[in-house]
C-alpha cells in the first residue's frame, strides 16, 4: 500500500513540474510572439544608391540694389514738391524747393532739391527724423548743413534688384560670396529667378537676442517691372551635393555618445547593430560611407530583440623582457 501511495505521489509531482514547464513555455511563446509583432510594426527604411543635396534656405525681402535718400542742403520750409510717390525721375531732376530760414521773414534764396540717381520715388524708412510720406508743401525740415537732416523721400533704381537676408551666426558660416541661388518671390511664384550671393557682412547686427549677419543676393534678371520693394522672397542654394552615392533616410540613423549606428533587419533573427561612417546629411537623408550596403533594410526605431555586441578584443600581452 505504501508503495502505491509513493508511486501516486511521484506522478503528482512530475505532473505539477510538467504543468509549470509547459505553462512557462506557453507564456514565453506568447511573449516572443508579442515582441515579434511589435517589431513587425516598427517602420523600416531601405539603403539604396541615390543623390543627396545639402541646401541653404531662408526668407528675405526684395528691394532695389541702389536706393538713395533725398535731403535738402539747408533747413527751412518746403515751398514746392514736383514729384509724387511711385513716379519715375531722372538723375538731377528737380524734386522740391526749400525756402531757407527759421521764419518766412528770412529772405534767403530758395534752394532746389534734385534727384541723386534715376529711379522710382519712394517714402523714407521709418525714423525719428523721417517724414511720414514723401515731402509736402509747407513742411519744415532740417538740412544737411544743420547736422540733423530730414529725409524727404527715397529714389530706388529698380533695374537691378537684391534680396536682403538676416542670417544667424551658425548658418552664415556655411555661405560664400558668389554662391548661386534660386530666388522665388511669393507674389510672383511662376517667375523663375536666379542670383548669387553678393555680400556677406563681416559684422553682426548688434541687437537683442541671437546675432545675425546681413547677406545680400543679387538677382540676375533685370528690369522686372512687376516686382515691388519689400515683397517676400525665398532663397534656396545647394551648398554640397553627391550623385549616385549610398544613402538612407535619416530616420534610420542613431547616435549615442559620439557613436553612429543603425539596426539592420535580419529576417527570422535578431536585429544586428552596425557602426556607421557617414558623409553628407540633410533634413531627410544621410550618406553612408561604410557599415551598410545597398539593399540593406534598417529599423527607424530601436527594436526589442538585438544581437549582443561582440566583446572587445583582449589587449595583447606585453612582449617578454629578455
Amino acid at each position: 500500500m505504501k508503495k502505491v501511495k509513493h508511486v501516486l505521489l511521484k506522478i503528482l509531482i512530475y505532473g505539477a513540474v510538467a504543468a509549470v514547464l509547459g505553462g512557462g513555455g506557453w507564456w514565453g511563446y506568447r511573449a516572443y510572439k508579442k515582441t515579434s509583432l511589435v517589431e513587425g510594426e516598427i517602420e523600416k527604411v531601405n539603403v539604396a544608391k541615390g543623390d543627396i543635396d545639402v541646401k541653404f534656405q531662408d526668407i528675405g525681402e526684395v528691394r532695389p540694389k541702389d536706393v538713395m535718400e533725398v535731403y535738402s542742403r539747408v533747413g527751412g520750409r518746403i515751398t514746392e514738391v514736383l514729384t509724387r510717390e511711385g513716379a519715375y525721375v531722372k538723375k538731377g531732376a528737380k524734386l522740391a524747393v526749400v525756402q531757407p530760414g527759421q521764419t518766412d521773414s528770412d529772405k534767403f534764396v530758395p534752394v532746389d532739391v534734385n534727384a541723386p540717381i534715376s529711379g522710382t520715388v519712394m517714402t523714407c524708412p521709418g525714423g525719428d527724423n523721417s517724414l511720414a510720406s514723401i515731402a509736402k508743401i509747407d513742411q519744415r525740415i532740417g538740412g544737411l548743413a544743420d547736422g540733423n537732416p530730414s529725409c524727404l523721400m527715397q529714389v530706388g533704381d529698380f533695374t537691378s534688384l537684391v534680396v536682403g537676408l538676416n542670417v544667424s551666426e551658425m548658418e552664415v558660416m556655411k555661405l560664400r560670396t558668389g554662391l548661386p541661388v534660386k530666388v522665388t518671390i511669393d507674389a510672383l511664384a511662376a517667375l523663375p529667378l536666379t542670383g548669387r550671393i553678393t555680400l556677406i557682412s563681416p559684422k553682426s547686427d548688434s541687437g537683442r537676442g541671437a546675432k545675425s549677419f546681413k547677406v545680400e543676393i543679387g538677382i540676375d534678371q533685370k528690369n522686372l517691372d512687376k516686382v515691388k520693394s519689400g515683397m517676400t522672397s525665398r532663397i534656396e542654394a545647394v551648398m554640397e551635393s553627391k550623385r549616385n552615392t549610398l544613402t538612407m533616410p535619416i530616420s534610420g540613423l542613431f547616435e549615442e555618445r559620439g557613436r553612429r549606428f543603425a539596426y539592420i533587419v535580419v529576417p527570422g533573427g535578431k536585429a544586428r547593430k552596425a557602426d556607421l561612417k557617414i558623409g553628407l546629411r540633410n533634413e531627410t537623408d544621410v550618406e553612408i560611407l561604410s557599415g551598410l550596403k545597398e539593399g540593406d533594410t534598417v529599423y527607424a526605431d530601436k527594436p526589442l530583440n538585438i544581437e549582443a555586441d561582440a566583446p572587445a578584443a583582449a589587449a595583447a600581452p606585453p612582449p617578454a623582457v629578455e
